[in-house]
């Protein structure tokens, strides 16, 4: 990838790297960003849309093959389908820790939290917390989101498996798609058996490997 000929390039065309350069030369990024850097976002986003899912594609596969009535729903209709896919995300999100810097002093009930301070938010506790999403918060029940995420659970925003904000988008997106295309192709074609009882699992991927 030759970074110093598009970034000289007259010419403008919507690809990745053509949007990290132009934000970085109209200071939409801060100050130039050197060559590396713009490599790494790249290869960022690109490895957000392809662990992730992959991980969740093969938790969807077991937990199908241990729920065979929802192999069958999504076998014949996309939307269970979905449904489907958002539960394994929330069981098993492909993100384990969500980070945010406070921007401005926070008080939340005896809780104040000062500006500047770094918040590690652990996805797996928030998304099986039987508060915000029922006493059958750990079962796989992929009819809670029937009505969508807000139908789901108390509040949208404890539901983040990509993520929140600008960071999650092209993660949400890339990464649904992928899981969506495996357990599409695989539904249509095979079936799951589980020769065994899923046994109780270490959920044991901390944030980018086992």
């Amino acid at each position: 990838m030759d970074i110093d000929k598009e970034r000289t390039r007259s010419t403008s065309h919507q690809d990745l790297l053509q949007a990290i350069l132009e934000g970085s030369m109209n200071g939409e990024l801060g100050t130039l960003i050197e060559g590396e850097l713009i490599v790494d976002n790249c290869k960022n986003i690109f490895l957000g849309g392809y662990l992730p899912p992959a991980l969740a594609a093969i938790w969807g596969l077991m937990l199908l093959a241990s729920h065979p009535e929802w192999q069958d729903h999504a076998h014949s209709e996309v939307l269970e389908l979905k449904m489907v896919i958002q539960e394994v995300l929330r069981l098993y999100p492909g993100v384990t820790l969500a980070t945010r810097e406070a921007m401005q002093d926070v008080k939340r009930g005896d809780l104040q939290v000062p500006k500047g301070v770094g918040i590690w938010i652990w996805l797996l506790s928030l998304h099986r917390d039987p508060e915000l999403w029922g006493p059958d918060a750990d079962m796989f029940s992929p009819e809670r989101f029937i009505n969508g995420v807000t139908g789901a659970c108390k509040s949208s925003q404890a539901y983040i498996p990509f993520w929140l904000g600008s960071s999650s988008v092209s993660w949400t997106k890339f990464g649904f798609d992928r899981i969506e295309g495996v357990l599409c192709c695989h539904t249509l074609q095979f079936q799951a058996y589980n020769l065994s009882k899923l046994p109780t699992l270490a959920y044991l991927w901390f944030a980018f490997g086992a």
